[in-house]
């Protein structure tokens, strides 16, 4: 019991947090809705809907900046807050048609509000605003939610996984490998700086690693990067890769067609 009332209070706060979060990404962004919004301000000013044309022109302006600013305001909310929850056309669809019915519920009540603030109370009835307003609002919102589509995710490339080879050897990364070689449960690794660590690893685990290099297993217990071929020589029946250090490195059958595939049995010496 004490383990259960302990967490109960963590998981309800992360319940809260995340049912009132806000995203201003997946909301309409403000200079085009402050423009928007003026733009709405000064058309039902002059058009004088809602019976406002027979208010003077300063009590209409009034009267449909501060109407009309609330609604962009609440419907600014509305995104910001149903925005990330929306991840398909159909989610966005209903997205816009649950905030044009919410969102207007209240809208009579405002218009009965503000023809109050300005001093002139009128009877209309809130049947025939809200059916009006929800047309109007219900229309614009889902042609903007269809031609907005879902909420893109963006995609992340995955970093790719760290060399456990080239941390056990101390190197940022394999592009200086030249060649690695098995000696018991170590590897010699030939580096291009000249050094060559013997770190303890298999073979077998480093392969996969040395896969993005430009290389070549060319025995059981050998890899070589191509560069570090400067030719190959026959030795009776067994072909032997010339290395750019001098040292020489034994084909076995089973990598020899692979290796004569890659072009490296071409230059003989």
């Amino acid at each position: 019991m004490p383990i259960a009332s302990s967490i109960t209070p963590v998981q309800d706060s992360r319940f809260v947090e995340s049912t009132l979060s806000l995203s201003r990404d997946t909301a309409p962004p403000l200079r085009p809705l402050i423009a928007g919004t003026l733009f709405a301000v000064v058309a039902c000013v002059l058009a004088g809907p809602f019976d406002t044309d027979v208010l003077p022109l300063p009590s209409r302006l009034v009267f449909w900046l501060v109407l009309i600013g609330w609604n962009s305001v609440k419907w600014w909310l509305w995104y910001a807050w149903a925005g990330p929850r929306t991840t398909s056309r159909r989610s966005v669809l209903l997205a816009a048609v649950v905030g044009a019915l919410l969102l207007n519920a209240t809208l009579p009540l405002e218009i009965d509000l503000m023809f109050r603030a300005i001093g002139r109370p009128l009877e209309l009835s809130w049947l025939g605003l809200y059916l009006m307003a929800l047309l109007v609002a219900g229309s614009i919102s889902a042609l903007i939610a269809a031609l907005r589509g879902p909420r893109a995710v963006p995609v992340v490339p995955a970093a790719p996984a760290p060399s456990l080879l080239a941390q056990r050897a101390g190197l940022p990364d394999l592009a200086g490998v030249l060649s690695v070689t098995a000696e018991d449960h170590y590897l010699r690794l030939v580096l291009a700086d000249g050094r060559k660590p013997l770190v303890l690893f298999r073979l077998s685990d480093a392969l996969p690693e040395l896969a993005s290099q430009d290389g070549l297993q060319v025995h059981r217990s050998a890899w070589v990067a191509r560069r570090h071929v400067a030719g190959a020589r026959r030795d009776g029946r067994r072909w032997l890769l010339v290395l750019a250090d001098g040292a020489e490195q034994a084909v076995s059958e089973t990598f020899l067609p692979a290796v004569r595939a890659a072009g490296w049995l071409q230059t003989k010496l």
